[in-house]
């Protein structure tokens, strides 16, 4: 009568378990390697696209600030912009008056290091920090009135998206 019990049990033996559970951990192990390497490869164009982003930006702030100005140089990597005189009643601008003077330039965390990959804009002793992530930058001027700017990006996680080179001309306004 035990034969009989015995063999009609059901269930699994432990064979069958060992053999389940490898299978099921060959399963899970390959889906988790397959997930790591789709969020590293995201991760990745992320970090190309957004600095692709952070150049685009980095470039309108300029262009919004630099077209208003009088006159433009470059010495030692700086952009330095003289803008005209703001009347403050008027809201007019007075070319024949001073202005300010505004340096922008590429520099560290705090804008006084003499490399980095923030944009920094300098008026007076004010330091105001424009953009990051910008690995390089360049400026040229023609006859002090034409600015050109050439911009990249600096790609954090080493992307599969090389980051674009924005390049612009601007002429200056109140010249």
């Amino acid at each position: 009568m035990k034969t009989g019990f015995l063999r009609n049990r059901t269930g699994m033996t432990m064979v069958e378990v060992l053999i389940s559970a490898g299978l099921l951990s060959v399963v899970l192990i390959g889906t988790l390697v397959l997930l790591s390497s789709m969020l590293g490869i995201w991760a990745k164009g992320a970090s190309g696209t957004s600095a692709n982003s952070h150049a685009s930006l980095a470039t309108r702030r300029l262009v919004t600030e630099i077209e208003e100005g009088k006159a433009a140089t470059v010495a030692s990597g700086k952009l330095t912009v003289v803008f005209p005189y703001l009347d403050t009643g008027t809201g007019d601008y007075d070319r024949t008056q001073p202005g300010i003077t505004v340096d922008y330039y590429l520099s560290g965390d705090t804008g006084s290091e003499s490399t980095g990959t923030y944009l920094w804009k300098s008026v007076g002793t004010t330091k105001t920090r424009l953009a990051k992530n910008v690995e390089s930058l360049t400026f040229s001027v023609t006859n002090g009135k034409l600015v050109r700017i050439t911009l990249t990006g600096c790609d954090q996680e080493g992307g599969a998206i090389t980051p674009k080179t924005e390049q612009i001309s601007i002429v200056l306004r109140n010249s």
